[in-house]
């Protein structure tokens, strides 16, 4: 599964679902719930919050702690990233805060910043960076083409890369 879409934020107590659920009903049709709970090892999402989310139209959940219910997200086919799984449940004390800014491992989160989450994980575009990261991204994708095309020609990786400097070092 892979998402994309605008973040709506959560900032919540590591045991608070409630305030989750005042998320859900907040974001529109294809925004991302990004939830802060600290990492925890108690559940703040889960079935029933994956199904109200889907049926709002949220394109996925992204969640800094714990999630639960993992069969039934599976069986509705809702995309949830989580840092944990437990059966922990936590508890509707709706004490946290929506669409505020959230800093997780030290990048800070802001409603309407944009997300793309995938196997490979979760990135986080600030708002105010979308078209140089959409630019940066079209000018890696096309490195990567004229790499590839090389490769298939029977080319060396160290000659084209040579060939072909970036200031992409990954490439």
């Amino acid at each position: 599964m892979a998402i994309v879409g605008p973040v709506v934020t959560v900032k919540t107590d590591p045991t608070d679902w409630g305030t989750v659920v005042s998320a859900i009903e907040a974001a529109s049709q294809r925004d991302v719930l990004f939830i802060d709970s600290s990492g925890s090892n108690v559940a703040v999402w889960g079935g029933l919050t994956s199904r109200a989310a889907q049926q709002r139209g949220v394109a996925g959940t992204i969640v800094y702690g714990s999630c639960r219910d993992i069969p039934t997200i599976e069986t509705l086919h809702y995309p949830v990233w989580a840092k944990g799984i437990t059966a922990r449940a936590g508890r509707p004390l709706n004490k946290g805060e929506v669409n505020v800014p959230v800093c997780v491992g030290g990048l800070v989160v802001k409603p309407g910043d944009l997300t793309k989450a995938d196997v490979h994980g979760v990135v986080i575009i600030p708002s105010n960076e979308v078209a140089s990261v959409a630019k940066s991204v079209k000018e890696i994708l096309g490195k990567e083409r004229f790499i590839e095309r090389g490769i298939k020609e029977g080319h060396n990786l160290s000659q084209l890369l040579t060939d072909f400097p970036s200031r992409y070092p990954y490439i």
